[in-house]
C-alpha cells in the first residue's frame, strides 16, 4: 500500500493559510502541527493533507481538488459569498466562469493570500 500523507506548503501566515482553504473547500478546521505548533495540518479527505510551513519567501504552487457535483456549486458559492475572483481557465482565473473547458461539470481556478493557485473540478 502507498498513500500521500502531506503536502507541503509555504505560508507566511500557515494558520490562517489553513483556515482560508478549509473554509472555500468545506472542510473541517485543521489544526496546529509539529514538535513546537509552527505548522498548520489541513486533512484532506481520506487522501492526506496539506501541512503548511512558515516561510517569508512563498513561490506560488497549483494544487488541484476533485470534488463531487454538489461540493463543487458549494465550493463556487463560497467563492462568490467572499467576493473573491475565479475563473475557468489558468490564463484568466479572474473571468468568474464555471464552465469545465474539458468537459466536466465544472472548474474553476483562484488563489490564495499567498499566490498560491488552486484548482477545483467536478
Amino acid at each position: 500500500m502507498i498513500a500521500i500523507d502531506h503536502i507541503g506548503v509555504l505560508a507566511r501566515d500557515v494558520a490562517a493559510s489553513g483556515r482560508f482553504l478549509a473554509e472555500i473547500l468545506g472542510l473541517a478546521p485543521g489544526f496546529p502541527d509539529g514538535p513546537d505548533g509552527e505548522m498548520f495540518r489541513l486533512p484532506v479527505g481520506e487522501s492526506g493533507a496539506l501541512l503548511y510551513f512558515p516561510a517569508d519567501d512563498v513561490p506560488g504552487q497549483h494544487i488541484a481538488f476533485r470534488v463531487d457535483e454538489p461540493g463543487f456549486d458549494a465550493v463556487v458559492d463560497r467563492l462568490r459569498a467572499r467576493g473573491l475572483v475565479f475563473g475557468n481557465d489558468p490564463e484568466d482565473q479572474t473571468n468568474l466562469q464555471t464552465t469545465d473547458f474539458l468537459g466536466g461539470h465544472g472548474r474553476v481556478f483562484f488563489r490564495d493570500p499567498n499566490g498560491h493557485l488552486f484548482e477545483v473540478m467536478a
